[in-house]
């Protein structure tokens, strides 16, 4: 519960949501739709920003994972 307090937090989740969408909506593209709304349209918004922004995206992770490793 704490963790959504935290902003390191924060942003892994975020990037996990993105990752996940992304990959899902590669593996089975039914689940993930454009025709969408609410809830289940906010993963496939981090699907697209995972497809369109995918070295940001990856080169996030990576420094997110260092950042785990070695500050906390």
């Amino acid at each position: 519960m704490f963790g959504i307090f935290n902003f390191s937090t924060m942003i892994v989740i975020l990037l996990l949501v993105i990752c996940t969408s992304t990959y899902i909506r590669q593996m089975k593209p039914d689940l993930i739709n454009s025709h969408r709304h609410g809830f289940r349209g906010f993963f496939r918004r981090s699907a697209v920003i995972g497809d369109r922004l995918s070295p940001l995206v990856s080169g996030l992770c990576f420094i997110m994972g260092a950042y785990v490793l070695l500050i906390r």
